[in-house]
């Protein structure tokens, strides 16, 4: 009973540790974005410089690996910029757009490892539609299922 009374408790503190710990806030560094609905899918970019797109893991250029800078954090969620070489994964009217501005994302905590990319002007979410390589990144509300949730998988960490 001893044993059993200790394992609980151990269970319990390893419940609670995860717990706490689940929400980590993506540090400052490099990323490749994958989405959870289409895992072999990362964001990466269509003719070099125009359409955010997913990509596979074994892609020839364009880039998938994103800096990505936290500009601000809240209790569930923090801002992010995303960056690649020159310019940024930004929104315009409801359109997933890289450019040269930078342009500050909400990201939301889902559960370990998953969280939501937002468009704070829009209130709408990355979504990718399905896992064909190339398939432009879009915004949608939220509940358009899985395809909305992104992990972020470092590369390395910041250079400055």
């Amino acid at each position: 009973i001893v044993i059993v009374e200790c394992v609980l408790i151990f269970l319990e503190s390893f419940l609670l540790l995860t717990t706490i710990m689940s929400f980590v806030v993506p540090w400052d560094g490099v990323y490749r974005i994958q989405n959870v609905g289409y895992p072999e899918q990362k964001i990466g970019l269509r003719f070099h410089d125009i359409i955010v797109a997913g990509r596979h893991e074994d892609s020839v250029e364009p880039r998938i690996e994103w800096t990505i800078k936290a500009t601000s954090m809240g209790e569930q969620s923090c801002k992010i910029t995303i960056q690649s070489d020159y310019g940024y994964i930004g929104a315009d009217s409801e359109k997933v757009v890289y450019n040269a501005t930078p342009y500050e994302w909400t990201i939301a905590y889902l559960v370990v490892g998953m969280w939501l990319i937002r468009d704070p002007a829009s209130e709408l979410f990355m979504f990718l539609p399905d896992g064909l390589d190339s398939t432009e990144v879009e915004l949608l509300p939220d509940g358009a299922g899985s395809g909305l949730h992104w992990r972020f998988i470092p590369i390395r960490p910041p250079s400055n």
